[in-house]
């Protein structure tokens, strides 16, 4: 048991080894009540152990392990994330703070519960630093909106993760999960009957179209092997600040026609086919530029009217 009193925080070594790394092979493990903090990788330094980062990505927190594939764990005892909250800038003023990615979870039974994962969309001001938005309305210098004066808004490349969480075990269960700003897929679902129930996920402020829509990156997206799925009361939010961004589809998996088959997730087909795996899912343009184009695999309508949800009932095959 790893239980945090007062969301004690973990900061993460340079060397890209995580906070917290659970050994395969041992179920039953419980934490809960952390915060998980990202640092300044140092690119010069070697892993310090295989078992760190035996693949060479570095997050801050690792479930099993990426080389083992016969991780089951154990349905009658396993393994619990409780009140986990994860950061890539923040509170740490220095914009040079990454990881790859957040939150791995390679061993299966896993279950999670209100879990949070952010790259900073904000960082807390440097000394004698002032807020990095126009004093003065007329300048045109910058286009950034006024937040506030106590932080600094996070520029593109600035505090780098590609991807929030990836999960490859099968049998993840996680209720509450927010997944926010991240430069690539937010969420990635390799495993096997994953469940989900209640996702929340903010599109990155900072990038360009060419960057992230143009590259087909979404909220939420199952791997195109997945046969199982199920997660509901999943939204995904955009606010595009820098640029004119647009996504073609926020959430992505696999449909009838391509279950089960090896091919490139992001070069399946946009419409049709059975929508068994999201349900009551919805997105929302929240301001600036841009807008994401549909909700589930190009069905649902699309999010340019400010603050007004578009929703996906049940599935898109409800839709006509």
């Amino acid at each position: 048991v790893v239980l945090g009193l007062g969301l004690a925080t973990l900061v993460a070594p340079t060397d890209g080894s995580p906070c917290i790394r659970v050994l395969p092979y041992t179920p039953g493990v419980r934490i809960a009540g952390i915060m998980l903090e990202a640092s300044k990788q140092d690119v010069q330094q070697n892993y310090s152990d295989e078992r760190d980062c035996p693949d060479g990505i570095a997050s801050l927190l690792e479930w099993g392990n990426p080389n083992v594939n016969d991780d089951r764990g154990s349905s009658t005892n396993p393994g619990v994330l409780t009140d986990i909250f994860a950061r890539v800038g923040g509170s740490n003023p220095d914009r040079t703070v990454s990881t790859d990615v957040i939150m791995r979870i390679h061993s299966s039974n896993v279950v999670g519960d209100n879990l949070w994962l952010w790259r900073a969309d904000h960082v807390n001001l440097q000394p004698g630093e002032t807020a990095n938005y126009p004093l003065n309305p007329s300048d045109e210098a910058s286009k950034l909106p006024r937040v506030s004066d106590h932080y600094y808004q996070v520029m593109k490349d600035e505090c780098k993760v590609a991807t929030g969480l990836i999960v490859n075990g099968d049998d993840v269960t996680i209720h509450g999960l927010a997944v926010e700003h991240t430069e690539e897929h937010l969420t990635i679902w390799n495993g096997e009957r994953g469940n989900v129930r209640f996702y929340q996920s903010e599109l990155p402020y900072d990038v360009s179209h060419a960057s992230f829509g143009a590259k087909g990156y979404t909220g939420y997206m199952v791997a195109s092997h997945v046969k199982d799925h199920d997660a509901q009361a999943v939204g995904v939010y955009s606010n595009f600040r820098d640029y004119i961004v647009t996504v073609d589809t926020a959430i992505r998996h696999p449909i009838e026609e391509t279950k089960g088959k090896e091919i490139n997730v992001e070069e399946a087909p946009l419409s049709g086919g059975k929508s068994d795996m999201v349900k009551d899912a919805f997105v929302v343009h929240l301001d600036n530029f841009g807008r994401i184009m549909s909700v589930v695999n190009g069905k649902g309508g699309e999010a340019s009217e400010q603050g007004k949800p578009v929703r996906v009932a049940v599935g898109v095959d409800s839709l006509n």
